[in-house]
Parts: C-alpha cells; structure tokens; sequence
C-alpha cells in the first residue's frame, strides 16, 4: 500500500532577487514499511520538501504546483483545521534541532502528557500511563518523566523527541537529522532505537540527512536530491554497491569507510548552481567530472533503468566504466570557484558584495614568499625535526561548582569536576595526534589547555622548550601567533559585523604588521592556500554570504594567516556536508604536510581521525586510555571503550551491520574519582580488581599504550557479575 505518493511538485520561495526554485518537479512514493532516506547536501531542497508534506513553510514559501497525496488525500487540498488534524496523529517529524525542540521550563512528562490530552484525547491518568509506556519503548528510565530538559543528556533528549513523535501511533515519520551532533556512542543507540521501532511497529520513516552511512544502517530505500530534483532512486544494496549518477559517486567517495579506508576522499569542488536561475542543462554538469557537451544543453529527466532503480543521467548506461574511472580522485580535482554560493534552506541567497575598496594593486602578481614583519622562529613552516614540539606531563585540570551563597540558600556543597586526569603526551613538529571520546571526556578542555585558553591544575605543558605556565606577557604574545585554535562551530567563530578581510586581518594587527599593502597580501595568499579562489572576490563579503563550507576554509585561513606551527582543530567539520567535508580534511592534512604544521584533531568519529591523523588518543573522564599509531588503533584496539567506539562508527555499506554495543550508556559524573578503572561501570569485560585497582599501562613495540587490566597482572581475577545491554 502506498501511504505517500509525491507528484511534479514545486515549491519556490519569493526574495528580493528573486524567485528561487527550491523544489522542482520532485515525485516520489513511499510505501507501508519502507525506510526511505533521502541524502543530499546542505541547500538542496530535502528539508523543504518535508516542509511542504507537513504544509509549515515559511511566509515567503509556497507551493507552485503538484499534488501530495497521503492515503488517497491530496494534502493540498485540504482545509488547515483537517491538516492540523492529521499532524502528530497521522504523520509526525523528528525535527532537525531536536534537543532544541523541548520548553525548558516544563518537564517532559507533562509536555508529552499535554501533547497526549490535547491532540489524541486522552485522560490525565491515560496521559501518565501512556507517557511510562512510550519512555519504556524508547528506553527511558520512566522516572525520568518529572525531570526538566536540563537534566537529560543529549541522547536522552533525542530519545524524549523520538517519544513524543510516536505518541499518537502515526502513520509516517519523517526524521531530518536525527543524530546530527551527537556523539558515535549515542548516535549508535539512537539509530538501534530506529531499527527496532520500525520493527515492532512496522513504521513508514522517511530519514532526511547528509551522512550516507546512516542511511546504510537505517533504511532500506535512498532518494538523492541535488539543486531541487531528485537525480536517484534506488534500494539500499545496489545504491550503495553500483551508484547510477555521478553525484551519487562523488558522495560516497567523500565519505570516511572505518571497513575500507581511503588513501584520499572525494571532494565534489564547486557549488550547487543559483536556483533563482537554474541552468538549462544537468544541474549537476559544473561540477561533474564526466561532462559533456551535451550536458550543459539537455536537461536530464528522470529515468527508469532497470531493477526498479532510476537516474536523471545522459550517461547513466556509461555508469559501469564511469564507476572504474570515479575511483582516481584526481578526477574530482578542480578548482573551487566563488560563484555559486549555495542557498539557505528558507530560500534566501546570498546577499551581493559590494565592490572590493582595498589598498593595493589587487592584479599584481604575489612574491614567491611574503616575509612577516617581525620575523618568524627557526621552526615556522616547514622545518622539521625529531625534537618535541609538544610535550604534557602529568596534566590535570579541576573546576569548581555550586558552593557559593546561591548553593548555600539551595543546600548545594561545592563540587569538583575533574575535566582532566594526569595524562601525558608528546607531539613533534609535523605530526598529528587525534582526540577521540564522547560528549563530556575531556577532549575540549584539552584543547583549551594546549592553546592556554585556560591554565593547568596541575603538571606541566611545554611548547618548544617553554614552561606555559611561566610565560611573560611578551612570551604569551609570541606564543599566541605561534598556536591556534579552530572553533568547533564556523558559524559562530566569526564576527558578522566584520568583512572576512577585517577578521583575516585582526590577528595580524594584533601582532604587529603595520604596513596594510603586505597584510592584504597575506590575507590573499592564505585564502588561496585554503583553496578559497579567486580570493579577491571575498574580501569583502561577510560570513552569512557564504556556505557552511566556504566559512569553515576562512577559520581555517584566519588560523593559518600568522603561520602558525601548532594547530588545534576542535570538530572541524562536524556541521558540515559530507563533500564539504572531504575537501575541508583534504586541505588540512595537505597543509599540515606541506607546511610542517603540528595538529591536533578533536573528534568522536574515528574514522576522520583514522584519514587525518598519525596517531589517535582515546580519552574517557579526562583520562587516555589508549593512544597509539592510527592503524594500530583502529585495527588492533586494546582497550574495551576504543572497541566499543569502533563498533559504534557506522559504515556507508548496508552489508555490514554494526556489532551490538555492550555498554552501558552515559558517562558517569566527572565530580568522582574512582579508585580503581574509571570504565569499570560500563565495561562488558569488568572484572572485580577493576574495581579497587589502577589499571597499568602497557605499550607494545609499535609505541601502543593501553590501560587496562586485561592486558596486564589482574587479568585472571573474577569477572562482574552484572547485566548489560
């Protein structure tokens, strides 16, 4: 039975330049049961169209033509007061900020208790039971139920969401971003919650994101929209072996494979094209490496091409050999131009610069090599050596919380949160060290730590001989242009009021360049090391003028503009789209190389460290558990947290499924300190010495440390006795 069936349909969104077409002509059916994911990057029309089946667009949104049919009614046609009806009863979202979806000042019993007595009906005590049934379904604690939204973790938030979206038993679930900005561990248990709800109530899910290989674990169908049109159709196993477009294949090569790494992603250069005026030919011919002349004139429909799939491909009986050749990455190759800023999903384009006011021959040719005005330290850019740059002994770090005349009135002691635990590490000019771990171990403050954002407790940091702890006002200054940091999130690491020249400029102000001609000839020069180009034509453009990949190459060039020697990338490119992505990894790690730039990723995905780095560390209650060379890490884990984090990564191949998690979930509060192993509680494999007694550590021959009983003297003693999952 076919429960939704999308025809032609068109949605535009008016602006002040013009009309965009944001959805155009897109038909698709979704039958009982299915799974269908639907991928595509950031600006492509996924979200709207959800937008549009739920009939919540925006004012400056409407539908242009087509039809929408649920059950047999055109959703269309229907009067608002029936399409409110139909809301939450028949079909319910899992929105895109879902943590973000709860009132903070009400507990979620009582919102989903309400969201059961006004909408389905129900009675107070019916609401109660109902609530205990769908937080036991979920796997919530049903205590849980008169807690606020602040005293849940994220998982538990998404989990809450989830709840609400199945209270009403509906018909069709529609789920955008799901597991966006979660860490593996929870984004594993949240997609298992998927999986087995679809089973146990047969669910119609439409899963709405750009991480493939989430679409790999959940669903058994995949749609692939680019520029507003469905360019894909096919099931999940021949999707993912044999891909029948060429944007298909650029998004699977772009994604990390923890089963079948890369020796270099894919990045799909360029930009999807202005929809205010949609080319006349392949929407996708700029930017396809197997163009042809054909393609930039004929506008590809949407085709059957056997085995119930279909592509909109002039080329799509080619895909065989064309799939051999994707494989050279040098394929992908070409240069990343400014034109073509992708849109907002609300439709909005980016606004037009106005004409670049800078001083300075902008034509003239740059030096071979642009000299700072105080000159650099003997190890910047490119000289190296076996010596540490970095080096940590027995760092710890603690924070302080409650206490105070505030917890004094609420009968509050003051706590400790031990952030960091005495761990050690070195780092040499050139290399580069992952933080792998969950939400809440410590990563971050780490980071914080080494670019001195904040002091040590206790141990110390040494940077290039120096005590960071003694430093002067003049060594910290010096030290400042010699470390950097980038910002978690692009979007919030920039000033808006400041053109990207202003922002590129500031450190260099900061540090003494006077002369404004070599400090726009610098700003040039790093812009096109980060493959921003030409990059004169941003200079004067401020960042809600640019995607969410361009913003994230301008942190990294405001990063790299001093020519630093040490750089700290915390999630670099978690909000990003799987292609942006590729090219925002493919650039760092070249310029690390090529510049002797020393680097540490923070991440919870092993498999971007895996592709980045030379060695991984994995952190849990701010403490390193194991750290060692990359592929020693990933192939050969020592530790059972590293393994349950491998086991949690999922893979873009629906043929192999993720092994089960046997821990428990949540990471206990950082206010303990524990006697014995600190992932004891969690450990499928503890045994009652982990209790008591401080695991040692072990290091092989390939310089891979663990700390862990079980490869050490206790590893005989009893096992636990306890239930996991």
């Amino acid at each position: 039975m076919t429960i939704l069936s999308i025809r032609d349909l068109s949605v535009n969104y008016a602006t002040q330049d013009g009309t965009v077409q944001a959805v155009d002509g897109v038909s698709l059916d979704l039958e009982e049961g299915q799974r269908l994911g639907l991928i595509g990057e950031s600006g492509c029309g996924k979200t709207t169209l959800l937008k549009a089946i739920v009939q919540v667009l925006p004012r400056n949104g409407r539908i242009a033509g087509g039809k929408i049919l649920f059950k047999g009614m055109d959703l269309l046609q229907l009067p608002a007061a029936e399409m409110r009806q139909l809301r939450w009863r028949e079909i319910a979202t899992i929105p895109q900020a879902s943590m973000d979806s709860l009132n903070p000042v009400q507990r979620v019993g009582s919102q989903l208790t309400k969201l059961l007595r006004v909408r389905g009906g129900y009675s107070k005590k019916a609401a109660l039971k109902r609530a205990a049934d769908l937080f036991d379904l979920v796997g919530l604690d049903t205590e849980r139920l008169t807690h606020y939204p602040h005293e849940f973790s994220g998982g538990m938030k998404q989990r809450a969401v989830i709840a609400m979206a199945l209270a009403l038993e509906p018909s069709l679930l529609i789920a955008d971003e799901p597991v966006t900005a979660l860490d593996v561990i929870v984004q594993h248990q949240i997609l298992e919650v998927l999986r087995e709800l679809e089973q146990e109530l047969n669910l119609t899910v439409m899963l709405i994101t750009h991480d493939i290989s989430v679409v790999a674990q959940v669903c058994d169908s995949v749609s692939v929209m680019y520029a507003g049109r469905i360019v894909e159709q096919a099931a999940a196993e021949p999707f993912f072996s044999s891909p029948a477009h060429p944007y298909s294949l650029g998004l699977q090569q772009a994604f990390p494979n923890l089963a079948r790494p890369r020796d270099v992603l894919v990045s799909i250069e360029g930009y999807p094209p202005d929809l205010r005026e949609p080319p006349s030919g392949c929407r996708f011919a700029e930017r396809c490496p197997f163009v042809q002349e054909a393609c930039h004139d004929i506008d590809p429909k949407l085709e059957a091409i056997g085995d119930g799939r279909a592509a909109a491909c002039l080329r799509s009986n080619e895909m065989d050999v064309l799939r051999v050749q994707s494989e050279d990455p040098s394929l992908w190759q070409r240069v990343e131009v400014a034109q073509g800023l992708s849109l907002a999903e609300d439709g909005q384009p980016p606004p037009k610069s106005p004409p670049i006011a800078m001083k300075g021959d902008l034509d003239a040719p740059l030096p071979a090599t642009i000299s700072a005005e105080t000159p650099p330290s003997p190890s910047q850019w490119g000289e190296v050596d076996d010596a540490p740059l970095l080096e940590l002994q027995n760092v710890s770090k603690r924070f302080k919380i409650g206490g105070g005349l505030a917890g004094l009135l609420r009968g509050d002691k003051e706590q400790t949160v031990y952030a960091v635990n005495n761990i050690s590490f070195s780092l040499k000019r050139g290399e580069s060290l992952g933080l792998a771990g969950e939400s809440g171990c410590g990563k971050s403050t780490t980071g914080k730590l080494l670019v001195k954002l904040i002091d040590a407790s206790d141990g110390e940091i040494i940077f290039d001989g120096a005590d960071l702890a003694g430093m002067d006002d003049d060594s910290l200054l010096t030290f400042r242009s010699r470390v950097q940091l980038m910002f978690q999130n692009p979007f919030e690491a920039l000033n808006p009021r400041f053109t990207l020249y202003r922002s590129l400029t500031e450190p260099l102000i900061i540090h003494g360049w006077k002369d404004e001609n070599k400090r726009l000839d610098r700003v040039i020069e790093t812009l096109d090391r980060v493959n921003l180009r030409p990059a004169e034509v941003f200079l004067d453009k401020y960042p809600h003028q640019l995607s969410g990949g361009q913003l994230q190459r301008v942190v990294l060039a405001r990063a790299l503009v001093l020519h630093p020697d040490f750089l700290v990338a915390d999630e670099p490119v978690s909000m990003l789209d799987v292609s942006v992505r590729a090219g925002i990894l493919n650039t760092t790690r070249r310029l690390a190389r090529e510049l002797g730039l020393a680097t540490v990723y923070i991440s919870h995905d092993l498999s971007l460290l895996q592709y980045t780095c030379d060695r991984i560390a994995i952190m849990y209650l701010g403490e390193i558990v194991e750290i060692g060379p990359s592929d020693q890490v990933i192939n050969n884990p020592q530790h059972p947290y590293t393994k349950a984090l491998i086991a949690a990564v999922p893979v873009p191949d629906p043929t192999i499924e993720n092994p089960p998690l046997r821990i428990q979930e949540g990471i206990p509060r950082p206010t303990e300190q524990f006697i014995g192993c600190p992932f004891a509680q969690r450990c499928p494999d503890a045994m009652e010495a982990c209790l008591t007694v401080r695991p040692p550590q072990i290091t092989d021959e390939n310089e891979h440390t663990a700390q862990c009983h079980l490869y050490g003297e206790h590893r005989d003693s009893p096992k636990l006795e306890r239930q996991l999952p």
